[in-house]
Protein backbone atom coordinates (compact mmCIF):
# COMPACT_ATOMS: atom_id res chain seq x y z
CA UNK A 1 0.00 0.00 0.00
CA UNK A 2 1.73 3.41 -1.43
CA UNK A 3 -0.55 5.30 0.34
CA UNK A 4 -2.18 5.53 3.50
CA UNK A 5 -5.48 3.96 3.57
CA UNK A 6 -7.90 5.91 6.09
CA UNK A 7 -10.90 3.29 8.00
CA UNK A 8 -13.77 4.95 9.55
CA UNK A 9 -14.92 2.62 12.32
CA UNK A 10 -18.59 3.12 13.93
CA UNK A 11 -19.51 1.53 16.59
CA UNK A 12 -21.41 2.37 20.30
CA UNK A 13 -18.91 -0.12 21.88
CA UNK A 14 -15.84 2.25 22.40
CA UNK A 15 -14.18 -0.85 23.99
CA UNK A 16 -14.59 -2.46 20.98
CA UNK A 17 -13.84 0.16 18.92
CA UNK A 18 -10.24 1.02 20.32
CA UNK A 19 -9.18 -2.65 19.49
CA UNK A 20 -10.25 -2.63 16.64
CA UNK A 21 -8.60 0.73 16.03
CA UNK A 22 -5.18 -1.02 17.64
CA UNK A 23 -5.30 -4.10 15.38
CA UNK A 24 -5.55 -2.06 12.26
CA UNK A 25 -3.09 0.46 12.86
CA UNK A 26 -0.52 -2.34 13.80
CA UNK A 27 -1.52 -3.05 9.77
CA UNK A 28 -0.50 0.18 9.08
CA UNK A 29 -3.75 2.07 8.03
CA UNK A 30 -5.11 5.01 9.55
CA UNK A 31 -7.84 4.82 11.53
CA UNK A 32 -10.30 7.47 12.89
CA UNK A 33 -13.60 5.88 15.08
CA UNK A 34 -17.06 7.61 15.76
CA UNK A 35 -19.60 6.33 18.44
CA UNK A 36 -22.72 6.45 16.79
CA UNK A 37 -24.44 7.45 12.95
CA UNK A 38 -24.63 10.80 13.33
CA UNK A 39 -21.01 11.55 14.82
CA UNK A 40 -19.81 9.45 11.70
CA UNK A 41 -21.80 11.88 8.92
CA UNK A 42 -20.22 15.07 10.81
CA UNK A 43 -16.46 13.19 11.06
CA UNK A 44 -17.33 12.45 6.64
CA UNK A 45 -18.42 15.72 5.60
CA UNK A 46 -14.84 16.85 6.99
CA UNK A 47 -12.21 14.18 6.35
CA UNK A 48 -11.15 11.97 3.48
CA UNK A 49 -12.38 8.35 4.30
CA UNK A 50 -11.14 5.77 2.07
CA UNK A 51 -13.53 2.61 3.64
CA UNK A 52 -16.12 2.82 6.51
CA UNK A 53 -16.49 -0.18 9.13
CA UNK A 54 -20.06 -0.13 10.47
CA UNK A 55 -22.26 -1.70 13.57
CA UNK A 56 -25.42 -2.59 12.42
CA UNK A 57 -27.12 -2.42 15.70
CA UNK A 58 -26.97 0.82 16.67
CA UNK A 59 -28.71 3.40 19.39
CA UNK A 60 -31.04 6.15 17.76
CA UNK A 61 -30.19 5.34 14.38
CA UNK A 62 -28.96 1.94 12.73
CA UNK A 63 -26.20 1.10 10.71
CA UNK A 64 -28.26 0.10 7.52
CA UNK A 65 -30.00 3.70 8.18
CA UNK A 66 -26.39 5.41 8.93
CA UNK A 67 -24.84 3.76 5.50
CA UNK A 68 -28.01 5.53 3.00
CA UNK A 69 -26.59 8.80 4.64
CA UNK A 70 -23.13 8.19 4.05
CA UNK A 71 -23.52 7.13 0.70
CA UNK A 72 -25.17 10.08 -0.61
CA UNK A 73 -22.15 11.99 0.66
CA UNK A 74 -19.24 9.05 -0.24
CA UNK A 75 -21.13 6.61 -2.46
CA UNK A 76 -17.62 5.36 -3.80
CA UNK A 77 -16.21 4.90 -0.04
CA UNK A 78 -16.34 1.13 0.02
CA UNK A 79 -18.74 -0.01 3.84
CA UNK A 80 -18.14 -2.88 5.74
CA UNK A 81 -21.23 -3.91 7.88
CA UNK A 82 -20.71 -5.84 11.61
CA UNK A 83 -22.93 -7.47 13.46
CA UNK A 84 -22.97 -9.84 16.45
CA UNK A 85 -26.48 -10.74 16.33
CA UNK A 86 -28.63 -12.38 13.79
CA UNK A 87 -29.92 -9.32 12.07
CA UNK A 88 -30.92 -11.04 8.68
CA UNK A 89 -33.53 -8.32 7.32
CA UNK A 90 -30.76 -5.51 7.98
CA UNK A 91 -28.15 -7.49 6.27
CA UNK A 92 -29.52 -8.43 3.60
CA UNK A 93 -30.75 -4.44 3.30
CA UNK A 94 -27.25 -2.86 3.57
CA UNK A 95 -26.38 -5.50 0.63
CA UNK A 96 -28.60 -4.63 -1.62
CA UNK A 97 -28.33 -0.93 -0.75
CA UNK A 98 -24.60 -1.78 -1.91
CA UNK A 99 -22.44 -2.48 1.52
CA UNK A 100 -19.10 -4.04 0.65
CA UNK A 101 -19.62 -7.05 2.66
CA UNK A 102 -21.18 -7.67 6.49
CA UNK A 103 -19.00 -9.93 8.72
CA UNK A 104 -20.18 -11.13 12.66
CA UNK A 105 -18.53 -11.03 15.56
CA UNK A 106 -16.91 -11.75 17.17
CA UNK A 107 -14.08 -10.47 14.37
CA UNK A 108 -12.72 -12.84 12.72
CA UNK A 109 -9.52 -10.90 11.94
CA UNK A 110 -8.10 -13.12 9.26
CA UNK A 111 -11.11 -12.79 7.18
CA UNK A 112 -11.36 -8.98 7.96
CA UNK A 113 -7.83 -8.14 6.54
CA UNK A 114 -8.94 -10.20 3.28
CA UNK A 115 -11.99 -8.53 2.86
CA UNK A 116 -9.85 -5.18 3.07
CA UNK A 117 -7.49 -6.35 0.63
CA UNK A 118 -10.33 -6.63 -1.63
CA UNK A 119 -12.56 -3.32 -1.04
CA UNK A 120 -8.68 -1.67 -1.17
CA UNK A 121 -8.12 -3.10 -4.94
CA UNK A 122 -10.76 -1.56 -7.70
CA UNK A 123 -11.51 -4.35 -10.18
CA UNK A 124 -14.75 -6.69 -10.28
CA UNK A 125 -16.10 -8.78 -7.47
CA UNK A 126 -15.59 -12.57 -8.90
CA UNK A 127 -16.70 -15.85 -7.20
CA UNK A 128 -15.47 -19.12 -8.40
CA UNK A 129 -17.38 -22.12 -7.39
CA UNK A 130 -15.90 -25.35 -8.20
CA UNK A 131 -15.44 -28.94 -6.55
CA UNK A 132 -11.77 -28.66 -8.58
CA UNK A 133 -9.71 -27.60 -5.66
CA UNK A 134 -6.79 -26.97 -8.32
CA UNK A 135 -9.03 -24.91 -10.58
CA UNK A 136 -10.23 -22.93 -8.51
CA UNK A 137 -6.71 -21.83 -7.15
CA UNK A 138 -5.36 -21.38 -10.46
CA UNK A 139 -8.57 -18.92 -11.41
CA UNK A 140 -7.48 -16.91 -8.10
CA UNK A 141 -4.13 -16.85 -9.48
CA UNK A 142 -4.75 -15.67 -13.09
CA UNK A 143 -7.92 -13.40 -12.29
CA UNK A 144 -6.33 -11.79 -9.29
CA UNK A 145 -3.10 -10.93 -11.93
CA UNK A 146 -5.77 -9.38 -13.97
CA UNK A 147 -7.22 -7.26 -11.83
CA UNK A 148 -10.04 -8.56 -10.22
CA UNK A 149 -10.82 -9.46 -6.83
CA UNK A 150 -12.00 -13.13 -6.14
CA UNK A 151 -13.24 -15.53 -4.04
CA UNK A 152 -13.90 -19.27 -4.10
CA UNK A 153 -16.22 -21.91 -2.67
CA UNK A 154 -16.16 -25.27 -3.22
CA UNK A 155 -19.78 -26.19 -3.08
CA UNK A 156 -23.25 -24.56 -3.68
CA UNK A 157 -24.14 -24.65 -0.12
CA UNK A 158 -20.81 -22.35 0.39
CA UNK A 159 -21.46 -19.83 -2.68
CA UNK A 160 -24.88 -19.22 -1.28
CA UNK A 161 -23.20 -18.22 1.83
CA UNK A 162 -20.74 -16.30 0.44
CA UNK A 163 -23.24 -14.33 -1.72
CA UNK A 164 -25.54 -13.32 1.93
CA UNK A 165 -22.75 -12.12 3.46
CA UNK A 166 -20.22 -10.61 0.69
CA UNK A 167 -21.69 -8.31 -2.43
CA UNK A 168 -20.26 -9.91 -6.01
CA UNK A 169 -20.56 -9.13 -9.32
CA UNK A 170 -20.04 -11.89 -11.43
CA UNK A 171 -19.89 -15.83 -10.62
CA UNK A 172 -17.87 -17.87 -12.13
CA UNK A 173 -20.41 -21.53 -11.81
CA UNK A 174 -19.62 -24.97 -12.30
CA UNK A 175 -23.05 -26.72 -14.17
CA UNK A 176 -21.84 -30.39 -11.75
CA UNK A 177 -21.20 -29.66 -8.28
CA UNK A 178 -22.71 -31.57 -5.41
CA UNK A 179 -24.70 -31.15 -3.29
CA UNK A 180 -26.64 -28.45 -5.46
CA UNK A 181 -26.20 -28.53 -9.26
CA UNK A 182 -24.93 -25.26 -10.85
CA UNK A 183 -28.36 -24.36 -11.70
CA UNK A 184 -30.09 -24.87 -8.68
CA UNK A 185 -27.22 -22.59 -6.83
CA UNK A 186 -27.63 -19.91 -8.91
CA UNK A 187 -31.38 -19.41 -8.95
CA UNK A 188 -30.69 -19.51 -5.05
CA UNK A 189 -27.95 -16.86 -5.41
CA UNK A 190 -30.36 -15.22 -7.73
CA UNK A 191 -33.01 -14.39 -5.13
CA UNK A 192 -30.16 -13.03 -3.17
CA UNK A 193 -28.33 -11.23 -5.58
CA UNK A 194 -30.35 -10.43 -8.41
CA UNK A 195 -27.83 -8.51 -10.50
CA UNK A 196 -25.12 -10.83 -10.62
CA UNK A 197 -23.61 -11.92 -14.10
CA UNK A 198 -23.53 -15.61 -14.32
CA UNK A 199 -20.84 -17.45 -16.45
CA UNK A 200 -21.11 -21.53 -16.35
CA UNK A 201 -18.55 -23.78 -16.72
CA UNK A 202 -18.83 -27.55 -17.50
CA UNK A 203 -16.85 -30.46 -19.05
CA UNK A 204 -20.05 -32.04 -20.62
CA UNK A 205 -21.73 -30.02 -22.50
CA UNK A 206 -23.95 -32.62 -24.18
CA UNK A 207 -24.48 -34.41 -20.71
CA UNK A 208 -25.73 -31.05 -19.62
CA UNK A 209 -27.61 -29.97 -22.58
CA UNK A 210 -31.05 -29.87 -21.11
CA UNK A 211 -29.31 -27.37 -17.92
CA UNK A 212 -27.64 -25.38 -19.95
CA UNK A 213 -30.64 -24.88 -21.82
CA UNK A 214 -32.27 -24.12 -18.56
CA UNK A 215 -29.83 -21.65 -17.25
CA UNK A 216 -29.63 -19.30 -20.10
CA UNK A 217 -33.61 -18.93 -20.12
CA UNK A 218 -32.92 -18.07 -16.18
CA UNK A 219 -30.63 -15.03 -17.39
CA UNK A 220 -26.74 -16.61 -17.37
CA UNK A 221 -24.80 -14.65 -19.46
CA UNK A 222 -22.20 -17.33 -21.00
CA UNK A 223 -21.67 -20.88 -20.95
CA UNK A 224 -17.31 -22.25 -21.22
CA UNK A 225 -16.37 -25.69 -21.99
CA UNK A 226 -13.16 -27.52 -19.68
CA UNK A 227 -10.56 -27.28 -20.09
CA UNK A 228 -11.52 -23.84 -19.70
CA UNK A 229 -9.69 -21.46 -22.66
CA UNK A 230 -8.00 -18.64 -20.44
CA UNK A 231 -8.04 -16.08 -23.10
CA UNK A 232 -11.71 -16.83 -24.12
CA UNK A 233 -12.56 -16.34 -20.23
CA UNK A 234 -11.08 -13.06 -20.22
CA UNK A 235 -12.65 -12.18 -23.49
CA UNK A 236 -16.26 -12.41 -21.77
CA UNK A 237 -15.15 -10.77 -18.81
CA UNK A 238 -14.05 -7.42 -20.88
CA UNK A 239 -17.42 -8.01 -22.08
CA UNK A 240 -19.20 -7.95 -19.17
CA UNK A 241 -17.47 -4.60 -17.84
CA UNK A 242 -18.33 -2.94 -20.97
CA UNK A 243 -21.74 -3.62 -20.63
CA UNK A 244 -21.99 -2.76 -16.48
Amino acid sequence: MNKKFTILVVDDNRAFSQNLRDILELKDYVVITANDGFQAIEIIKTTAIDLIMMDIKMPVMNGVETFKKIKKLIPDAPVIMLTAYALEELIQESLKEGAFACLRKPIDFEELFATLEKAIHSGSMILVVDNDEFLCQNLHDILTKKGYRVSVALDGDSAIEKVSSEVFDIIILDMKLPPLNGLETYLKIQKISPHIVAVFITGFMTEMEDLIKTTREKGAYAHLEKPIDINKLLSVLDQIKLQK
